[in-house]
């Protein structure tokens, strides 16, 4: 029923008792009693109309203002109050938009009006482009409005190939409205899919809202901190329910059997926490971070299979694939055809589809499945079967040529997996969710043509079989049930190496010394700079997977004066811990790029030094310079009283001013009844080859006493029983090859004796 303004006064009257609305009544009134004798009525009932849009009396204000544009068509302030009826109160935006659009044409200065036409095309999901035309007029005349950026975002972000102008526009937008985090998640996700990934942390860092904490991870993981990955993976965690946080340490799908057994049987919180712990650790690459740089990538493909794979819980196939064995090498999809595949992955298809369809495949280009899926023929469409193609009569595979598939699929390829291997998902029922591709349906007519090749019903089902997605994943994932690829880092080469000396309180101290060659760190592109290379090591214990880890940040210096000079920057880094076997992973990365050098010495005995009975000897450490420690710029490389600049390449020019250092501790030497100690320090060298080896006479000086030698070995009396000394070996006289220096210690006073070996490389010249 139909109602004039006077009616909602009375209305009005009813329901109001307070004393600010007697007076926004009252004032209601006067309007009305202004109507009787003004001469511009549309201007009192846009008032009128103003004022039931602060009482919130939607029909009241929608009569007013419809009774000012009757008596004014063109008046702007009543369609832009009809316009936030409709759009406040009503939620009809598109109503709504007619409004607006005639407000900021009749006023081009009321910025209200301007901000609530570009939020009624946002709540549309307005891209097209008068859309576009309104934003860049907005901003043209309110450049500090805030909504027009994020309209142009949304409308780049329509359009595939405008992702840098999506980015620009969620920046420009978040700039003035900093506060809006549902926006600023838009954003971030919108960075994380263009790995935009320093925009993703700078913007994720700042957000308070929890979704941002995985894409904040993801971030830190392609940054290569592991550490701060696994705390904002860990804190998003925690907020998620007891049934979502259990996707999380599952390891079913990632684990052999022996060890997801063995991860069911822990039901103390702590111990399936150091489970975890170890179980990370051997499944890490590097194994430098302790296990985290695994374990943050198992948390990361956990999201990303919840946020794309699916709608049923907790994902589809195409999720438990990817937690195994994250991105495929190859993707093409039935809404993304990629008809060109790379030589590599069309070597996969072709293996396949000659073992699917004979000599058939294999001068086909595949741009879907090799393996067989359901055609349009099978609804009934599509015409008789030809019998040039290949596969089956409703089952067939998607090429180039002839795609004639009656259900969206996905193909995955994995070139390292199984020898290459194809993974095929259909969505069988249009629902969103994807399952492994059917067996194939095999009609009389594909019977009859694979039996006249002299092929029985048991030979094609088997072959199918055996490439049958869900058969392959099982028997591939039994061998392999998880897999984290590395292919996409470039080597970043460096030399190191790993020395024992005695430590304290009964431990043994290793000392790894890493070398990076100037001209492997730089790149052709760099300016004079200074890059950082972030080195990290971790010594573990294989029997109870304990760990000590280090990481450190060495920034070097690149500039033309130090490019192709074969220099190199040198650090040291130093574990202590008890003797034992333990295994070495150390690792070397340029900050900002995908450079990696990692290495892993497995097998690493840490002698145990502390027995005071017997004579011992360090291990040997060459270096390229020895000099006094109060001489050296630095105490990075002071061992008592020297400075030992190591040489962990342990390779060494035969120039006429440079010697090789060998340094060394003698631990336990007994002293004579007059309290001295009395030794021999002697040595060998000899060049290495396959043939022979042949001892070569080098004499050398040294270091304690500045003498040279006598022969190849030096008598030495002193009055400590442990000693730390060096030999200086000029090398002018020796040719380019590899040696071994063989080191010999024996006590005179007991006559006990020890040796070591060391290897050092003496490179041609040009």
């Amino acid at each position: 029923m139909k109602y004039s303004p006077v009616i909602g006064l009375f209305l009005l009257f009813a329901v109001c008792s307070t004393s600010a609305q007697e007076r926004q009544n009252q004032h209601v009134m006067r309007l009305y009693e202004e109507l009787k004798t003004t001469t511009d009525s549309a201007a009192v009932y846009a008032r009128m109309g103003l004022l039931y849009l602060r009482l919130e009396k939607a029909d009241s204000a929608q009569m007013a203002f419809a009774q000012a544009l009757s008596k004014r068509p063109n008046l702007a302030i009543a369609h832009t109050g009809l316009g936030r009826i409709y759009l406040e109160f009503k939620n009809d935006p598109k109503k709504a938009l007619p409004h607006f659009e005639k407000a900021i044409e009749l006023d081009t200065t009321d910025v209200k009006s301007h901000e609530w036409h570009i939020q009624t095309l946002l709540k549309l999901n307005h891209t097209g482009r008068g859309a576009r035309e309104a934003a860049n007029q907005t901003i043209s005349r309110f450049p500090d409005m805030a909504l027009p950026y994020l309209l142009l975002a949304h409308i780049y972000k329509s359009e595939a190939s405008s992702s840098q102008a999506t980015l620009y526009y969620y920046k420009k937008y978040l700039d003035q409205n900093p506060g809006d985090q549902e926006t600023a998640y838009e954003f971030a996700f919108a960075l994380y899919k263009a790995q935009q990934y320093r925009d993703l942390e700078a913007i994720t860092s700042r957000m308070h809202d929890v979704r941002a904490m995985p894409l904040l991870a993801q971030a830190l993981i392609y940054r290569r901190d592991q550490e701060g990955a696994l705390a904002a993976f860990h804190h998003y965690i925690q907020t998620l329910n007891e049934e979502e946080k259990k996707l999380y340490e599952d390891i079913s799908l990632v684990g052999t059997k022996a060890e997801v057994r063995a991860y069911s049987l822990q039901t103390d919180p702590q111990r399936r926490e150091a489970f975890l712990n170890r179980f990370w650790l051997q499944k890490d690459p590097f194994k430098t971070s302790g296990g985290l740089l695994r374990r943050a990538e198992h948390y990361r493909r956990v999201w990303h299979a919840r946020m794309f794979y699916g709608k049923k819980w907790p994902w589809d196939k195409r999720g438990e694939v990817y937690i195994r064995w994250g991105d495929p090498d190859y993707k093409s999809t039935s809404g993304k055809l990629d008809a060109q595949p790379p030589l590599d992955v069309q070597r996969i298809q072709e293996k396949m589809a000659h073992q699917l369809y004979g000599d058939e495949g294999i001068e086909a280009t595949f741009a879907g499945p090799v393996f067989p899926i359901r055609t349009m023929r099978d609804a009934g469409i599509g015409g008789e079967d030809n019998n040039t193609d290949i596969g089956f009569s409703k089952y067939k595979p998607v090429t180039a040529a002839s795609n004639w598939s009656a259900v969206p699929w996905e193909v995955w390829i994995y070139k390292t997996i199984g020898n290459g291997i194809e993974i095929t998902f259909t969505d069988e029922f249009l629902s969103g969710n994807y399952d492994y591709a059917p067996m194939p349906e095999l009609t009389e007519a594909d019977l009859n043509r694979y039996e006249s090749t002299g092929e029985s019903y048991m030979q094609i089902v088997q072959r199918l079989g055996e490439y049958s997605p869900a058969t392959l994943v099982d028997r591939i994932a039994a061998e392999t049930p998880e897999k984290y690829s590395i292919e996409t880092l470039e080597p970043l080469e460096f030399y190191f190496d790993a020395l024992t000396f005695r430590g304290p309180n009964g431990q043994t101290e290793l000392q790894v010394n890493f070398a990076l060659p100037i001209d492997n760190i730089a790149q052709p592109t760099d300016p004079d700079t200074t890059v950082i290379v972030e080195r990290r090591t971790a010594l573990i214990f294989p029997r109870d997977m304990d760990l000590q880890k280090t990481k450190h940040a060495l920034a070097v210096p690149i500039t033309d004066a130090n490019r192709n000079r074969g220099l190199q920057a040198i650090n040291g880094i130093t574990h202590t811990a008890p003797p034992g076997e333990y295994e070495l992973a150390v690792e070397a990365w340029r900050q900002g790029t995908n450079r990696v050098g990692a290495y892993r010495l497995p097998g690493l005995k840490l002698p145990d030094y502390s027995p005071k009975d017997r004579l011992m000897l360090s291990d040997i450490q060459l270096a390229s310079r020895i000099t006094p420690a109060n001489e050296a710029a630095d105490t990075a490389f002071v061992r008592g009283i020297y400075y030992v600049q190591p040489q962990p390449s342990a390779t060494f020019l035969p120039l006429p001013d440079k010697s090789m250092y060998i340094y060394f501790e003698i631990y336990n030497l007994t002293r004579d009844p007059f309290g001295q100690t009395h030794y021999k320090i002697s040595y060998e060298v000899q060049l290495r080859n396959e043939q022979s080896f042949s001892i070569i006479p080098l004499l050398a000086k040294l270091g304690k006493k500045n003498a040279e030698a006598v022969g190849l070995s030096f008598e030495q009396v002193g009055s400590d029983r442990d000693e730390k000394t060096y030999l200086e070996l000029p090398l002018i006289n020796l040719r380019p090859g590899r040696y071994s220096l063989k080191l010999t210690i024996k006590d005179q006073n007991n006559q006990q004796e020890i040796s070591k070996n060391i290897v050092f490389h003496i490179p041609r010249t040009q």
